[in-house]
């Protein structure tokens, strides 16, 4: 019986042939694809650019958000950057014990954690300013500048972000 049973399926691969799904979408037509293939990109960049830094590129987002809103609670800095709770407080971690912020106590709300840099935080964010203008001009060196600005205008406005 089991060998039946393989017999058909061995013929059934044999004659299954191309799918009219495969047919139908053309991969580097697949927006979601594409997507992910400029966020393993620029990913792959980072470290490149940012090798003597230390830190990671979420890293990197958070020591942004924190200097633009220093004392937000960890709560609101994960939802600027799009990160969960736990992915935030973990990382914030790990942030804290190389020296480049501080999180403590909320004064208002004993339950709520406020994030701020350290100097070493600062300094480092303040010393990246020339490398994230690389980094960002890499990532979009096949680009013009209107068109760099209408790719940002596009993504901000699919995931329904205004400035």
């Amino acid at each position: 019986m089991y060998e039946w049973i393989r017999t058909v399926n061995e013929r059934a691969d044999i004659e299954l042939g191309t799918s009219s799904v495969a047919q139908k979408y053309m991969l580097l037509d697949v927006l979601v694809h594409l997507l992910r293939r400029a966020h393993f990109n620029c990913e792959s960049q980072f470290p490149e650019v940012f090798s003597d830094y230390d830190i990671t590129s979420r890293q990197l987002a958070l020591l942004l958000v924190i200097g633009q809103r220093p004392n937000s609670s960890q709560k609101a800095i994960g939802e600027m950057v799009a990160l969960d709770v736990n992915t935030v407080s973990d990382t914030l971690r790990r942030m804290e014990r190389k020296g480049l912020v501080r999180r403590a106590a909320s004064l208002t709300d004993a339950r709520s954690i406020c994030v701020s840099l350290t100097s070493k935080g600062f300094q480092l964010l303040e010393g990246a300013d020339e490398d994230l203008q690389r980094l960002e001009r890499r990532v979009v060196s096949n680009l013009d500048a209107g068109e760099e600005q209408q790719l940002k205008d596009l993504l901000r406005k699919m995931m329904n972000i205004s400035l």
